[in-house]
């Protein structure tokens, strides 16, 4: 409604105030500035107000504004209407002092950041992931080998950049660093779990094993017993700590987990142990050891190059004794002792790298020997000590670096919050728990604690508030009869894990990936947006029984209103979703229907609900309808009901109109002062009177253009109370007939789907035109189905600027098989065409809304997709067309432009003339149930069944998600939404999904189509012809590359390949490259061993001849060696021989 008049009397008589909104035809020059008073008045200034107030209890309309000048605020007269309707709440306009002072508190809490905190959900609201441990013996310790410090920056050079950026880059960032990203091995870790054996398992964040290790001592023949065990990250150290009193630091590179330091003989067993490293390696690492004998002993080493565990050739195990370390046998590794800080074994210790402090806590369960207050919690900062005294000592504490504050928890039962320099008395106490405390954790962003008991109970708490938040019980029921639990808590991904018998994985508050989505609008699918012109904000109401009001140029979240629909159920409040609401005339106040029949009106600036009204008992409110004086509600009682809006008669009994429908109403729309449309799950449409209820026009859509009588329908109760005419007394009263005539045709409807391949087919290239004949013959083979298939109303809508005649299309009615029809409401009137407004079989158009003239049509379907139509030109006469400017609706519509192919939505509609498809894209995952449009910034409102709220650009450019924790790009209510303004954006759900045709359309980029023209391309193969020609002589013949360079084929068995991801991260090995071996050249063969080879000794031998006297033996030796023989020219041998040398030696005897 752009324009409503109202009337009041004053002293000058009958004045008129004119309600102009955003959507009248008021330029923004003449729109200045939103109606903030409680930031323009002061105090001196209210109180002066309140005078006036006290002396005439009201003021009218000009009154007021003369109050206001003459403090010099002035406004002008669209303002000044805008800001009279916002405070006369009462709509009796005379503003008392009640409206007025209630007016300026609403302004200061929808300016109070705290309301921007309250979560939608319970912190703990996923259901907990369980896993067998797969330990011999429960879990006696968990740790975390992390890739990143736990620890807050606090560097001088950030402190320093921060001063230099404004308000809202700090929110900015402040908003950026509760996000998460992405969540892979490398940034998330590994969990470490330790049984008593001395059994090392690690885990992924999923709870999938990765591997097992043990952790034994290299002396004793004993079993080990496993005290503690903890994860040095920064340096890739698994250290264990044992009754043997031994440490022992195991090294973990790739899968491996050996033995690298042990350290032996301590003074006593250590029982807890702790380890703080800077996130950039500014300053030394610390293993915090705290013992039996109440003593703590830190350890600490500079992680550049992996201090001491840096591997050294010769080096496999270094094993040494306490007294070592403390004489410095071991250089890197420096050791502090603080002996005796508690008398009592510790029970946590932790060094604060910010606050360059230790802590450590203890137990004083003996009473009779410790009878005051007891120093549970003692914090050493150098030579300074300070005690938390607490009876009963500490069990457990937290260090909350980032806000200075210490959370404790012990035997007593109750949480305390404390201030780190201020050790005398707690800030808070929580109080709620029934056992000792054993774990304590905080999230500081969220200003959120956690606490969990010795009964496995885990509360939740606002520190800020000190409110309990919630008490979560699941713990109790995984792990039945084990109460010694052990805890660790994930800080960066904001898991808790429980280790016992079995570890479960609990999510604490977690953050929101944005590389998956950008956050919910509801915990619950939405099912109604609005947007209020005169407090420029938009309202959604979900199936969790939520109404928010959100200011959308901000992005802030303003008011939340939970429980808003409820019924008791055995002694239970159980939550009713709202399926419908709408605003009154003035949108000062808000209507809501819930599943179970009930009404109620808001004044949700307030959150007070002002009147409850009820249609038939659990039956649906489908629609609701709120006019002058009236209101009207429909839903699955068939019927319309009337309740009256004037001042003394709210609460008379409701006016039931005749009851012509015999199937539930799903959907009503009003023209004003002319008329209502109801439509039923059966197809049935009929047209009333508003002035008198009557009705006038009957239709049923499957048959749209036959005559049907109008026949009254008895409201005979059947059983439940239901009218269904009584024949079947046994018929549940809220399922109609056309129910279950869909569950029998459901199945035949399926076969068909998979006999013609519909859903799993994709269809490229030449194959379109195949694929569109395949949609249009499941199309009429499922229209034989149809007798027995009533065809449902999903939504109607009134086209307000068109008149009441035969020749104008006036109600646009949408169908569950995606088509759309036009009818004219007139008398007269009747079905005047149809158009497909899908290009997906099995999608339907739920929801449907125009701009302020009608000219444009915007739909949501149930497969997630936004269309919108040109329909200036649809169903009007010839002489009323106006002619569409194409290249201006190019510009603003990127859809239009032309492409290679056509894309799906394109073909749908190509042998439609009207009404003409200007954009279409995939804006949620789910169905869209909700549409609303803002005329003067051209923004586009989306609610969906996938619990979020988006906001488009009237050219498909994604704006932005109401609820995201992203930071939110400021937009004015003034001035229309430029696409090139925009930053390129996608959704990141969409993006996985999205069509090239939503890739287009959100991106607002269409990539240039090089095309290459024949001559060109000719020119191009001659010329690289000559050019191999002119290499090779001749053309080189095919293949080019030969066999050698094919690519090998694929298996029969599919091979895949498994990371190691025991460590922080994966090694990636490179291998030396191996040659095969040649034929070798051999060396020549020098001549010395060729004349050799060619000897023979038969060369030096010459047979004796034997004659009859006696041979002598010395004459033998002068016969082989006579002068003269072969060769010898001097009378001796050229060659060296045994004979040569032993022949000599005798003729010189």
């Amino acid at each position: 409604m752009s324009l409503a008049k109202l009337d009041y009397t004053g002293s000058d008589g009958v004045q008129e105030i004119e309600y102009q909104t955003l959507s009248s035809d008021f330029s923004p020059d003449q729109i200045d500035r939103p109606e903030r008073l409680h930031e323009w008045l002061k105090s001196e200034e209210i109180e002066a107000l309140y005078s006036v107030f006290s002396e005439k209890q009201t003021l009218n309309y000009p009154e007021l504004r003369e109050e206001l000048e003459n403090l010099n605020i002035k406004f002008t007269d669209l303002e000044y209407n805008r800001l009279f309707l916002k405070i006369n709440q009462n709509r009796d306009f005379e503003c008392d002092w009640n409206e007025f002072i209630s007016y300026l508190i609403f302004g200061f809490q929808e300016d109070d950041p705290s309301s921007q905190k309250e979560a939608l959900i319970l912190p703990i609201s996923t259901p907990p992931l369980i896993k067998k441990s797969e330990h011999r013996s429960a879990v006696c310790a968990i740790a975390l080998l992390k890739t990143t410090s736990d620890m807050d920056e606090f560097d001088e050079d950030e402190k320093r950049k921060e001063e230099e950026l404004d308000e809202e880059e700090i929110q900015n960032k402040k908003i950026l660093s509760n996000v998460a990203f992405e969540e892979s091995p490398d940034t998330a870790g590994v969990w470490i779990t330790a049984s008593r054996e001395g059994q090392i398992r690690f885990w992924t964040m999923g709870l999938e094993s990765v591997r097992t290790s043990t952790s034994e001592s290299i002396h004793l023949k004993m079993p080990t017993w496993i005290l503690c065990i903890t994860a040095l990250s920064d340096v890739n150290i698994v250290c264990t700590s044992s009754t043997e009193r031994e440490l022992r630091f195991h090294e973990m590179v790739a899968s491996t987990f050996s033995l690298r330091i042990v350290i032996r003989s301590l003074p006593y067993a250590v029982c807890y142990m702790s380890y703080s490293f800077h996130p950039r390696g500014k300053s030394n690492s610390k293993l915090v050891l705290g013992d039996y004998g109440g003593s703590v002993r830190v350890l600490e080493f500079d992680p550049h190059l992996r201090g001491p565990f840096q591997s050294k050739p010769g080096a496999a195990l270094i094993e040494l004794f306490w007294t070592d370390v403390l004489k410095g046998k071991l250089v890197q590794l420096k050791c502090r002792e603080y002996i005796n800080i508690h008398t009592e074994m510790i029970q946590c210790a932790f060094f604060s790298i910010a606050l360059n402090s230790l802590f450590a806590a203890a137990e004083y369960r003996n009473t009779k020997k410790y009878r005051s207050r007891c120093a549970g919690l003692v914090v050493i900062y150098g030579d300074e000590k300070s005690a938390f005294r607490i009876p009963l000592g500490v069990t457990t504490f937290f260090v909350d670096e980032r806000n200075n504050i210490v959370v404790t928890g012990g035997p007593d039962m109750f949480v305390r919050i404390w201030d780190v320099y201020i050790p005398s008395e707690p800030s808070g106490v929580l109080t709620g728990h029934n056992s000792g405390i054993v774990k304590v954790f905080t999230q500081s962003e969220d200003q959120k604690a956690y606490s969990i008991d010795y009964q496995k109970v885990i509360k939740v708490w606002d520190i800020s508030e000190h409110l309990l938040l919630q008490t979560f019980g699941d713990l109790v029921r995984i792990f039945h009869g084990e109460t010694d639990l052990v805890y660790h808590y994930h800080k960066q991904l904001r898991v808790l894990l429980a280790g016992g018998r079995k570890l479960v994985a609990i999510k604490c508050n977690p953050r929101v990936r944005v590389d998956l989505t950008d956050g919910n609008t509801h915990a619950s699918p939405v099912s109604v947006v609005l947007y209020n012109r005169l407090f420029r904000n938009v309202v959604t109401c979900g199936l969790d029984s939520f109404i928010i009001v959100w200011d959308p140029w901000s992005g802030r979240r303003k008011i939340i209103m939970k429980n808003c629909h409820t019924k008791q159920v055995y002694g239970e409040n159980i939550d009713i979703e709202i399926t419908a609401a709408c605003f009154d005339p003035l949108e000062q106040f808000l209507l809501t229907g819930a599943r179970d029949g009930s009404l109620k009106i808001w004044n949700y600036n307030n959150a007070v609900c002002i009147r409850n009204m009820s249609i038939k008992s659990e039956h649906e409110v489908t629609a609701v309808i709120w006019v002058v004086e009236r209101i009207l509600a429909v839903g699955w009682d068939q019927q319309v009901t009337e309740f009256n809006d004037v001042e003394g008669r709210e609460y008379t009994d409701p006016k039931i109109w005749p009851t012509f429908h015999t199937d539930d109403i799903t959907c009503a729309d009003v023209k004003l002062g002319e008329g209502v449309v109801t439509a039923t799950y059966s197809g049935e449409l009929i047209f009333w009177k508003l002035e008198t209820g009557q009705p006038y026009r009957r239709y049923n859509v499957e048959t749209p253009t036959e005559f049907i009588e109008l026949k009254h329908t008895k409201a005979v109760y059947g059983a439940g109370g239901s009218t269904r005419g009584g024949k079947d007394p046994f018929f549940d009263y809220h399922i109609s007939v056309s129910h279950d005539l869909r569950k029998s045709v459901n199945n035949s409807i399926k076969e068909l789907e998979q006999e013609f391949n519909i859903k799993t087919h994709r269809f490229t290239g030449q194959k379109l035109s195949e694929a569109d004949e395949r949609e249009e013959e499941y199309l009429r083979e499922r229209k034989i189905l149809a007798p027995t298939l009533p065809m449902s109303v999903q939504a109607v809508l009134f086209l307000q600027t068109r008149p009441m005649t035969k020749e104008h299309g006036s109600v646009l009615v949408s169908l569950e098989t995606g088509i759309i029809q036009v009818y004219s409401h007139h008398q007269r009137g009747g079905y005047l065409t149809e158009f497909k407004a899908i290009h997906k079989v099995g999608d339907c158009v739920l929801t449907m809304c125009t701009d302020r003239k009608n000219r444009y049509l915007f739909t949501g379907t149930a497969c997630g997709y936004i269309k919108t139509w040109h329909i200036q030109n649809f169903c009007i006469p010839g002489s009323e067309k106006v002619k569409m400017c194409m290249p201006l609706l190019r510009l603003q519509f990127i859809f239009l432009r032309k492409e290679r192919f056509l894309p799906r939505a394109k073909r749908a509609v190509r042998n439609q003339k009207e009404p003409l498809l200007i954009n279409s894209y995939k804006g949620h995952l789910k169905a869209v149930n909700s549409v609303v449009f803002i005329n003067l910034p051209k923004i586009l409102i989306t609610g969906s069944h996938d619990c979020s709220v988006r906001l488009w650009s009237i050219g498909g450019r994604y704006l932005g998600t109401l609820g995201t924790p992203l930071p939110w790009r400021k937009m004015s209510p003034f001035e229309p939404i430029t696409d090139e303004a925009r930053g390129l954006r996608f959704p990141p759900d969409i993006k996985k999904v999205a069509s090239s045709t939503t890739m287009k359309v959100i991106s607002n980029f269409q990539p240039k189509t090089v095309k290459m023209r024949q001559s060109q391309q000719t020119e191009r193969e001659v010329a690289e012809e000559e050019e191999s020609m002119r290499f090779y002589g001749k053309p080189l013949r095919e293949p080019i590359l030969g066999k050698h360079f094919q690519l090998p084929g694929r298996g029969a068995m599919e091979q895949t390949i498994e990371l190691d991801v025991a460590s922080s991260y994966t090694p990636v090995y490179s291998h030396l490259k191996v040659h095969d071996a040649g034929n070798l050249e051999r060396p020549p063969t020098p001549l010395v061993i060729h004349r050799m080879a060619k000897e023979s000794y038969m060369d030096f031998y010459e047979p004796i001849p034997v004659r009859s006297e006696g041979v002598k033996t010395g004459s033998l030796w002068a016969y082989m060696l006579k002068p003269g023989r072969r060769g010898s020219r001097s009378g001796s041998y050229s060659r060296e021989s045994v004979f040569f040398r032993e022949g000599s030696r005798e003729n010189k005897e």
